[in-house]
């Protein structure tokens, strides 16, 4: 036969949670749910992230093929000397896809045209990341231009930017 001290202690074990085990678990659910939802977040971030700089890949390199395409328009009308006259020093220039000119640079965003699906400084709404393209042309020597295509833009009040580079050279 059991002591009444005895029994005391064998209830109490068998007895439920304590407040403070309790606490301790709440706890610590709490804590790794933080986590998981940290975790979370931060993955939608880089994929919109990922967007905005595939986006602005994409932005510079049509930039550098269209003043490829100025070039060669300039070129088969007149000569390379009359397309490589209009640049002196370093130039900043705007160029879109339906307007094969150069235009002198403008700190202005490019618009996106939903019913396109094409980016222009005319035509379409604001994007929320504000993408801007410079393009800025170089004299290397009479028969070489380097042109350098930047695009930047404004994700979640940071600025960020991406350059494109390439060489053009009078090949006849």
């Amino acid at each position: 036969m059991l002591s009444k001290y005895q029994q005391t202690i064998i209830n109490k074990k068998e007895s439920g949670f304590s407040l403070l085990e309790v606490m301790i678990g709440v706890f610590l659910i709490v804590v790794s749910l933080i986590g998981v939802m940290m975790l979370i977040n931060q993955s939608l971030a880089s994929g919109s992230f990922g967007v905005s700089r595939l986006v602005a890949a994409n932005l510079a390199q049509e930039g550098i093929e269209l003043v490829k395409s100025v070039r060669d328009l300039t070129y088969n009308t007149a000569s390379w000397d009359s397309w490589y006259g209009n640049i002196s020093g370093t130039n900043d220039f705007i160029v879109q896809y339906n307007d094969l000119s150069l235009r002198p640079f403008a700190d202005q965003p490019l618009k996106f045209d939903e019913a396109t699906g094409l980016y222009s400084y005319d035509l379409g709404v604001a994007t929320k990341a504000a993408y801007k393209r410079k393009i800025t042309l170089t004299k290397i020597s009479d028969v070489e231009v380097r042109v350098v295509c930047t695009v930047s833009w404004t994700e979640k009040n940071k600025n960020f930017s991406l350059l494109a580079e390439d060489r053009l050279w009078n090949w006849r």
